[in-house]
C-alpha cells in the first residue's frame, strides 16, 4: 500500500479546523485533497472528550457548512433551557464522519488516510501496519495541528500523584466503580466547570465538592451567543462590546462595563478574574457553581499524596476515599507566533475569539479563492 501520491493540498488533521477548511476548499475550488489523521475517524479531540461535555455554543455555529449540525431546536429543560441546542461528543463525531463519507469522499477529489502519523515534508506512515506514503503537494500543506492542546483523557496530569491517591481524568467520572466520599475538582477552565455542573446535576451535594482553582476566569453569557430567532440578542451584545471598548479607559473598565450589561460573567463576584479564553456558560450553570463553597485558591496543585494535596502556597488535607478529578490540562497550545499563510503552507489558527468553525471556514475560502 505504500507509494507516492500527487495532490493539490495535503490537510493534516480531521478535527474542526481541518474539516471546516477542507469543506470550503471542496466547495470553492476544483482542488484535489489528501487528508491524513492519526485518529481512527474524523472528529479530532472530540474523539477523546469526556462524555458529558457539550458545545459551549449552539450547534448551528459549529461543524462544516455542507451538513447541518443539530436541528435548530430550543431546549426546554436543564441549564440551557430557552436557548438553542448544544451538541455532545457523539453527535459532533457523527457529524464529521457524515461529512467525510457523504460529502468529501463522494466528490472523487479526496483521499483519506486515518490511523496515520504525519512525519513532515509530505510523508506519513500507518500506525497499524508497515506502510509509508509521500505526497507531492502541488499547492500547499494545511497544518491544523499547530495549536493542538492537551487533553486530560490521554495526557498525564501536570502534578505528581502518589500510588495511594485516587486521581482520575474528567471522563472517568462517568464510569466510577466505587462511590467516593468527596470530589476534588482540579482546574479553573471549562473542563472543571463542566465537571462541577455535571456532578451537581447528578445530585452530588455542593458540600461534597472541593474546587481547586489557581485563578478565576471571565466567561461569556450564552444568552448573547444565539442564532436564528434569538439573533437580535447576539447583535445587541456585539454592538454593546464595541461601545464599551470605545468608552472605556482601560481593559479593566471594559470588562466591568460588560459585566454590568450581563455579557461577561464570573463565578465569584468577590474575586477579580485574571484570564479570559472566550468560553461560554449559561446563567443557570453559574447559579449551580456558586453553591460550591469549598474553593481552594493556593495556586497550582503540585502533588497529590495519600493524606494531603500540595499546592504552590500550602497544603490541604485529603484521603484515599476522595477522588481527585484532573481537569488541569491546557486546552490550547501557545507556540511562537507564525503567519497563517506562507508559500506552500497554511498554518490554521484563530483570527478572532469564538466561532471556531466559522473562522476556519473563512481561511478555507480565502485559500480557495
Amino acid at each position: 500500500m505504500s507509494g507516492d501520491i500527487e495532490s493539490d493540498y495535503l490537510v493534516v488533521g480531521t478535527g474542526a479546523a481541518g474539516m471546516a477548511f477542507a469543506d470550503q476548499l471542496l466547495g470553492h475550488s476544483d482542488a484535489t485533497i489528501t487528508i491524513v489523521d492519526r485518529r481512527h475517524a474524523p472528529g479530532g479531540h472530540w474523539r477523546d472528550a469526556y462524555p458529558y461535555v457539550r458545545l459551549h455554543q449552539p450547534s448551528t455555529f459549529y461543524g462544516v457548512a455542507s451538513i447541518p449540525l443539530g436541528a435548530d431546536r430550543i431546549d426546554a429543560i436543564g441549564t440551557n433551557a430557552g436557548m438553542y441546542e448544544l451538541a455532545g461528543p457523539e453527535e459532533i463525531c457523527a457529524h464529521f464522519e457524515q461529512a467525510m463519507h457523504r460529502v468529501f469522499l463522494p466528490t472523487g477529489r479526496v483521499r483519506y488516510f486515518p490511523n496515520c502519523e504525519y512525519l513532515g515534508e509530505g510523508r506519513f506512515v500507518s500506525r497499524l501496519h508497515d506502510a509509508e506514503w509521500h505526497v507531492r503537494v502541488r499547492r500547499k500543506i494545511i497544518d491544523t495541528t499547530y495549536l493542538s492542546g492537551e487533553i486530560p483523557a490521554i495526557g498525564a496530569p501536570p502534578f505528581a500523584v502518589a500510588d495511594a491517591a485516587w486521581c482520575l481524568p474528567a471522563g472517568a467520572l462517568a464510569r466510577l466503580d466505587r462511590r467516593p466520599r468527596r470530589y476534588a475538582v482540579i482546574g479553573a477552565g471549562k473542563t472543571a466547570l463542566d465537571t462541577c455542573v455535571w456532578l451537581l446535576e447528578r445530585g452530588v451535594a455542593p458540600s461534597a465538592i472541593t474546587w481547586f482553582k489557581p485563578r478565576e476566569a471571565w466567561w461569556l453569557n450564552r444568552r448573547y451567543q444565539q442564532p436564528d430567532t434569538l439573533l437580535p440578542d447576539l447583535y445587541w451584545a456585539a454592538s454593546a462590546q464595541f461601545e464599551a471598548i470605545a468608552q472605556a479607559s482601560s481593559v479593566e473598565d471594559v470588562v466591568a462595563r460588560l459585566e454590568d450589561l450581563g455579557i461577561f460573567l464570573r463565578v465569584d463576584p468577590e474575586i477579580a478574574p485574571t484570564m479570559f479564553r472566550g468560553a461560554i456558560v449559561s446563567e443557570a450553570e453559574l447559579a449551580l457553581l456558586r453553591q460550591i463553597k469549598d474553593v481552594v485558591r493556593l495556586g497550582h496543585v503540585r502533588a497529590i499524596e495519600r493524606d494531603r494535596v500540595v499546592l504552590d502556597e500550602g497544603t490541604v488535607p485529603t484521603d484515599p476515599d476522595t477522588v481527585h478529578v484532573h481537569c488541569a490540562a491546557s486546552g490550547l497550545g501557545r507556540p511562537p507566533l507564525r503567519p497563517i499563510f506562507e508559500p506552500g503552507r497554511v498554518t490554521v489558527q484563530p483570527i478572532f475569539f469564538g466561532y471556531a468553525s466559522y473562522q476556519y471556514s473563512i481561511l478555507g475560502i480565502v485559500e480557495a479563492t
